[in-house]
């Protein structure tokens, strides 16, 4: 009897999970496992915000699938996927055609323009690593080019966006402002930071209360919050907002997106059903209609009791990404029943900089500041341990020249 076939797509933190379970579980009797990834390596998308200040080194950020995986297990194809042909069951990249018996989609999200004039094209963003390492260069060009001038007006970086990813990124920046203006003579002060939310809160997708401590602590980093604002057109040097009814435009020497993101275009292309790249999946992950396919990560759309969807998030990934792989298993042994999506709360919790956080533990506890903040660098080591064991989680600590 042949090997089931079994292609994963995406290395991000639900599509490299299923791999290193899968590779733990079966043995090559019984399956061949295909991993292709645009990249040969995997990075952790919650700490982008930190590559793109400059305070953690894209090296500490990124590992290498070669060095994670067994790649006498898994076969790791660095390609670029073009399509997905559900129904001959193969998947067409730049470099050829690769056909399985069970596909696991894990591609990820990307940026959603939200139909806004420029925004596409003048805006920065922290969704990849590489676009955060551009962000970097950014940032420490303009420095230059400002310390070259006669600094008699402010340098105006404007974030769009103060949900979890903006306020990271806020948080880590002004940690981080004046070390990168150091270099460059510049007084941090001369750096006007300017947050853009649509929503009338800070942290919307959080209680209250903790968008509140989060609103008070950037504003006494020095950041000006413009809330209930639209964006409704972004230029290569100034932003057109719309508040109360009133338009303006405000100058910008730099402009960031962190708010929307939509699944990957790639799953529209094909015939799954779907919905702005994403999937309503049945309870064990399958897509509708397509019991060999599972659909993972930030594709995946997963609703909750009062059918509001879950927000895309590392922790979901990764137990999706768990399941996927048990669930491929199970049906390649001639399970009929496949185990289903139990969600497990294992907490969230939100950086304001280096020594400040909120969130919300497993228990529903609200957190604030330096414990919170603790916490959030504890949960980051947890978060390698679940994905790939003790093995990634000491790559991450020991290693220190990848």
């Amino acid at each position: 009897m042949q090997p089931a076939n079994i292609v994963i797509i995406g290395a991000g933190y639900a599509g490299l999970t299923a791999a290193f379970r899968l590779q733990k579980q079966s043995s090559k009797a019984e399956t061949t496992i295909t991993l292709i990834s645009k990249h040969d390596y995997h990075y952790q998308t919650t700490w982008l915000h930190r590559n793109a200040v400059g305070s953690l080194p894209a090296k500490k950020t990124k590992f290498t699938l070669h060095s994670l995986l067994d790649t006498e297990r898994v076969r790791i194809v660095k390609d670029i996927v073009e399509h997905i042909d559900i129904e001959k069951k193969r998947i067409q990249t730049q470099m050829g055609v690769f056909p399985y018996d069970y596909l696991i989609v894990a591609l990820g999200s990307e940026i959603d323009p939200l139909h806004i004039p420029g925004l596409k094209n003048h805006a920065y963003s922290i969704s990849t690593l590489a676009k955060s390492l551009q962000l970097y260069h950014r940032i420490t060009n303009l420095l230059k080019q400002y310390s070259q001038t006669s600094k008699s007006q402010s340098l105006h970086f404007v974030i769009g966006g103060v949900g979890f990813t903006g306020v990271e990124l806020l948080g880590e920046l002004t940690d981080q402002l004046p070390k990168l203006c150091q270099p460059f003579n510049i007084d941090p002060k001369k750096i006007k930071l300017t947050a853009i939310e649509h929503e009338p809160t800070v942290l919307p997708e959080f209680d209250l209360e903790l968008g509140e401590y989060a609103m008070q602590k950037l504003e006494a980093k020095g950041v000006e919050l413009r809330l209930g604002t639209k964006i409704k057109a972004v230029y290569q040097d100034q932003i057109k907002i719309e508040q109360s009814g009133l338009v303006e435009d405000i100058p910008a020497d730099l402009f960031v997106w962190t708010a929307g993101v939509k699944g990957n275009h790639l799953i529209d292309l094909s015939d799954i059903p779907a919905k702005e790249g994403r999937v309503e999946v049945n309870c064990d992950l399958t897509a509708p209609g397509y019991p060999e396919v599972f659909v993972i990560g930030d594709v995946a759309l997963i609703r909750k009791q009062d059918q509001t969807p879950y927000l895309p998030n590392a922790d979901l990934a990764v137990q999706k990404g768990r399941l996927a792989a048990n669930n491929v298993l199970l049906s390649l042994r001639g399970s009929r029943q496949l185990h289903t999506l139990s969600i497990k709360n294992n907490g969230t919790i939100a950086s304001i900089g280096a020594k400040d956080a909120i969130g919300i533990n497993r228990k529903h506890k609200k957190l604030f500041g330096r414990n919170a903040a603790i916490l959030k660098k504890l949960s980051n080591y947890k978060m390698l341990y679940r994905i790939g064991g003790f093995h990634l989680l000491s790559y991450y600590l020991f290693n220190k020249t990848e």
